[in-house]
């Protein structure tokens, strides 16, 4: 190639104000200036050490692996954010070969876009707090615009054990030492999270007491998540989060939770839960197939909590149980924690869930549990709603207009820790209808238990019927409907639509 063709050729592959820059491992070359495919970079190392300007792109060839580290510390802008993705066919694979803790680390930045690449990182052996990618935020005020898009994170062999330190396949971290810190904008979008140890999705923040500068903003929706170590999708230190439309298949997998002193390593893990957050809105996912009872619920309410609401989710099939409320009440006592207040419930649905269906757990206050439905065909009598304690028990709920049918007896109850190591709950003594109200409720064969406005449901009924007996008024129906949309491209939907 003559000087003269050269020339235009890198012309030709700049963006004026902004470059793309490509990266082949194959056939790149570091000494290169990056700026055209066939004047590509070789390494991620390359792509640590290079410093990027609103609007520039890293380009990874498609269908090759990269191995080591992609780190990132320059920001974009709303306009003009830095992208990084795959070009040509198929995604590019970033891999951590389990040589560093994240194999993407995105650092004290704004305005930045991963999308469509995959990543891994397997060591040898599990290794504790080993991640797929992630954003971490430390005294840097105020950053915004995050995006995380289209990402297959899978084969993060982190520790199970979450007092070790567990592992991600997606984390956010914000850490407030000096500054005041948080991010404003972090959209983790249909990622594809497979058998990733200990958790899925999950956020941090640090100190986890102070409320008065959480993240917003922050988004988790349509992600696939399956054969998880332990939780699903946790977000921690937000504001107003929105996570919906996500699914869940399969989560506390690679140990024995029968095991007592397993189950005590691995930790207490559930579906989808808020921590350390207010207002958290959780809508339209579903939850199927936790293994254990320690947690093992599909969905929870999580204590340092305020105004946490979940409508239109479903929770199937987990060995666990239904729904965790809970709140410590020592964390309460010594000011760090807010409590768990203000929870709403409403319009979900457990579907052949184990175990149990609501759990009370410690001083929870000014919770409401309404027009919510089990549907429980397993043939094993089922507490459908047990108050326990964590120093304390429920202070004030509601439970209202649920419909509560099992093909075995129904029981409510106080309940006690069961000392098996397991998670599991045995019986007390009977309720206490002063604290924990009923009204309204319906149920096909509950024992031992009178309110006000019970209804006796038919012993006919199925999920389809009972979804009619809920949908009464527009908005009701409206959002049914929208749920069983959802739930119609289930992996799960023909066990789902035997029982409509």
């Amino acid at each position: 190639m003559t000087k003269g063709i050269l020339t235009f050729a890198l012309l030709g592959c700049s963006i004026l104000g902004a470059t793309d820059y490509y990266v082949d491992a194959l056939s790149g070359d570091d000494s290169r200036d990056g700026t055209c495919p066939d004047f590509a970079w070789e390494s991620l190392k390359k792509v640590s050490q290079s410093s990027f300007k609103p609007g520039d792109r890293i380009l990874l060839n498609g269908g090759q692996e990269f191995n080591g580290q992609l780190h990132l510390d320059d920001s974009g802008t709303k306009d003009a954010p830095i992208v990084i993705t795959s070009y040509g066919e198929g995604k590019a694979l970033v891999a951590g070969q389990g040589m560093i803790q994240s194999a993407v680390l995105l650092e004290n930045l704004s305005h930045v876009i991963v999308d469509g690449i995959e990543i891994t990182n397997t060591g040898t052996d599990p290794e504790a707090k080993r991640r797929g990618i992630l954003v971490k935020i430390e005294d840097a005020g105020v950053m915004q615009g995050i995006v995380l898009r289209n990402l297959y994170v899978h084969d993060v062999n982190g520790v199970i054990s979450k007092n070790e330190g567990g592992g991600t396949g997606i984390r956010w971290e914000v850490f407030s030492k000096d500054t005041k810190t948080r991010i404003d904008g972090l959209l983790i979008e249909n990622c594809h999270v497979v058998r990733c140890d200990r958790d899925a999705i999950k956020g941090w923040m640090q100190p986890w007491d102070d409320m008065s500068f959480l993240s917003t903003n922050v988004v988790i929706r349509g992600n696939l998540i399956e054969d998880i170590g332990g939780d699903g999708i946790v977000p921690i230190g937000t504001e107003r989060a929105v996570v919906e439309y996500n699914r869940i298949y399969g989560a506390r997998q690679r140990f024995d939770p029968t095991i007592p002193e397993v189950s005590k390593y691995a930790g207490p893990s559930i579906g989808i839960w808020p921590w350390s957050s207010k207002n958290t809105q959780i809508r339209f996912n579903e939850v199927w197939g936790y293994r254990g009872t320690f947690d093992g619920q599909g969905l929870d309410s999580d204590f340092n909590c305020d105004g946490t609401t979940f409508e239109y989710n479903l929770s199937a099939d987990n060995s666990g149980g239904f729904f965790l409320i809970c709140n410590w009440g020592k964390h309460v006592k010594s000011g760090q924690s807010i409590g768990n207040s203000n929870t709403l419930i409403r319009h979900n649905i457990s579907f052949n869930d184990h175990v149990r269906g609501f759990v009370l757990n410690g001083p929870i206050t000014g919770v409401r549990i309404e027009e919510n439905i089990i549907y429980n065909t397993l043939g094993k009598d089922m507490p459908v709603v047990i108050d326990t304690p964590w120093d304390g028990y429920s202070e004030s709920v509601e439970v209202t207009g649920n419909l509560f049918y099992t093909t075995a007896e129904a029981h409510i109850y106080k309940g006690t820790w069961a000392g098996d190591g397991l998670g599991n709950w045995k019986y007390k003594g009977p309720m206490d209808y002063e604290t924990v109200q009923f009204k309204n409720n319906a149920y096909s064969k509950v024992v031992d238990h009178e309110e006000e406005g019970m209804v006796k449901l038919s012993p006919d009924e199925t999920l389809g019927s009972l979804i009619k007996r809920l949908g009464d008024d527009a908005s009701t129906e409206a959002g049914f409907e929208k749920m069983i949309g959802f739930l119609k491209t289930s992996r799960y939907w023909e066990k789902i639509e035997k029982a409509l």
